[in-house]
């Protein structure tokens, strides 16, 4: 039996610029673990980083059109895996709204200036 092995997710940005909802997008890839495999200006690939016997992702986010599509896929095809990739999503979610409410927009712009350094050319 085959089953799923991601989760997909669409998140308006809403009244953040693109560069804005990237840095925190970004601000909570990174407090939740995650190690970047690729980062650029619209968006990011990702790897959660639970240890090397345990359940682990990738994780891509794309902004286009105003929304961001977030993914969450594993690489193997068990049941565990859609649970896991929609609470994989769950997380990041939760995390970026608290990073929102909690960092004025002024500080947007010099932390995405900062992040621009480690971008790849895509």
């Amino acid at each position: 039996m085959k089953f799923a092995n991601k989760q997909v997710e669409e998140l308006p940005i809403g009244k953040l610029t693109a560069q804005q909802f990237l840095s925190l997008a970004i601000e909570a890839s990174t407090s939740l673990g995650w190690v970047f495999g690729d980062v650029n200006k619209t968006g990011f690939i990702a790897y959660t980083n639970n240890g090397l016997c345990c359940w682990n992702a990738e994780v891509r986010l794309k902004i286009i059109n105003g929304s961001a599509v977030i993914q969450s896929a594993s690489r193997a095809d068990e049941v565990i895996d859609v649970r896991e990739n929609k609470k994989n999503l769950q997380n990041f979610i939760s995390t970026f709204n608290s990073l929102k409410k909690s960092t004025s927009h002024d500080e947007f712009v010099p932390k995405y200036e900062q992040l621009r350094s480690n971008f790849s050319s895509n």
